[in-house]
């Protein structure tokens, strides 16, 4: 339908993206969680292999939550529509994790004797599988494209 309006001869203008760089806050929430999904897979490789001694659940578990801030990370640096929709699922999946195995966790003596990336709340890596999860589902919330040109769009209209 949209081709009978066109003009004869007329054709049709590619979409383009003139938006610049970033170079502010999102280059730092990037770089935070690429090293931090780094030095998470680290550590949980080298626990799952150097403490066969140990339980392998934590261990299953450390490595995917550690894969999991890896897919995070690619969502955020990424930031298209798809992407997104991933990061947030994984976000959420992270943040119920930590929350879940912190929760579960309270009543157990022993729990830090078994390195994971999601016991104690993340206590282990300073309480970062704790904060992470929320400052990214903050910067995916307000970094959302269409949500920024809803806003430009409804102070153009007054």
């Amino acid at each position: 339908m949209r081709n009978h309006m066109r003009a004869a001869g007329a054709e049709p203008r590619p979409a383009t993206d003139n938006r610049g760089a970033s170079y502010g806050g999102g280059r730092v929430v990037m770089a935070v969680f690429w090293v931090c999904a780094v030095y998470f897979t680290y550590t949980a490789f080298v626990d799952f292999v150097t403490f066969s001694n140990q339980p392998i659940g934590p261990r299953v578990l450390s490595l995917i939550a550690a894969l999991g801030y890896i897919l995070i990370a690619i969502s955020i640096t990424h930031n298209g529509r798809r992407m997104r929709i991933i990061g947030w699922t994984a976000l959420l999946v992270e943040l119920a994790g930590v929350l879940s195995t912190g929760i579960m966790g309270l009543g157990v003596a022993d729990i830090g004797a078994i390195r994971n990336v999601w016991a104690n709340f993340g206590a282990g890596y300073y309480y970062a599988p704790l904060i992470l999860p929320v400052i990214g589902l903050v910067w995916i919330w307000f970094t959302n494209p269409r949500r920024i040109v809803e806003i430009a769009e409804s102070f153009d209209r007054k």
